[in-house]
């Protein structure tokens, strides 16, 4: 029998917290539990976690702050996030998902609803590593554990973990066109906040070899895909 999944619990609401834990525990996981943004730093330099669900509001910091931090650690720039906060201002959530959330609930949250996104998060992680470390198109190599673009003679290295997974599907799914909302349905899980697309794409291709960013295209009235 394999070892329990780990979820990292960041929530300073004591009640909120006993909540989700007794949700996350009665079906199976590992809760590791924080009340601070420090906390969970020293958590996450410690053990490993399959799963991170992280408050917005800190009372020592932000949500989207250590959600960027997760994302430039080496072992957990994969680690599905759940973005939890009792504001649903679409700027919060525009800016939780550019610093790299998976997903974003607003409070209240149901233990059905909270039990879902883990486990769909669960497997498309799964699902990504049954494909293989690389994935090759022409002279281009994605290395998905090393989190490496190989590119000709280039290695790039820089992309954040939504740029890196945005040029991962588009290269996969080539040369086929999506629309905003199948690729935010796809990466981010929703189908709000279109322009959160249009940021990552404008990113990714500025961080990209010339060659390479002009074959991620823009379709007028469909979307984007990847052209070689």
């Amino acid at each position: 029998m394999s070892a329990p999944k780990t979820v990292l619990l960041v929530e300073d609401d004591a009640g909120v917290r006993s909540f989700m834990c007794d949700a996350l525990t009665s079906a199976g996981y590992h809760v590791v539990e924080a009340d601070s943004a420090k906390a969970a730093r020293h958590l996450l330099s410690t053990r490993d976690a399959d799963v991170v669900i992280l408050d917005l509001q800190l009372p020592d910091g932000n949500g989207v702050e250590l959600c960027k931090a997760i994302r430039t650690h080496n072992k957990l720039w994969v680690t599905p996030v759940i973005m939890v906060t009792g504001n649903g201002d679409l700027d919060d959530m525009e800016a939780g998902f550019a610093a790299g959330a998976d997903q974003y609930l607003v409070k209240p949250v149901g233990a059905r609803e909270l039990l879902m996104w883990v486990m769909a998060l669960l497997r498309r992680i799964e699902f990504d590593a049954g494909e293989g470390d690389e994935l090759k198109a022409g002279d281009l190599v994605l290395d998905t554990k090393a989190h490496l673009v190989r590119f000709k003679d280039q290695v790039l290295s820089n992309l954040t973990v939504k740029e890196f997974e945005l040029l991962y599907f588009l290269v996969r799914k080539r040369p086929q066109v999506f629309s905003r909302k199948h690729i935010l349905s796809n990466l981010w899980h929703t189908v709000a906040v279109d322009n959160v697309v249009d940021t990552h794409i404008f990113r990714l291709r500025h961080k990209l070899p010339k060659d390479l960013a002009e074959r991620i295209q823009a379709v007028p009235g469909k979307g984007f895909h990847y052209l070689e």
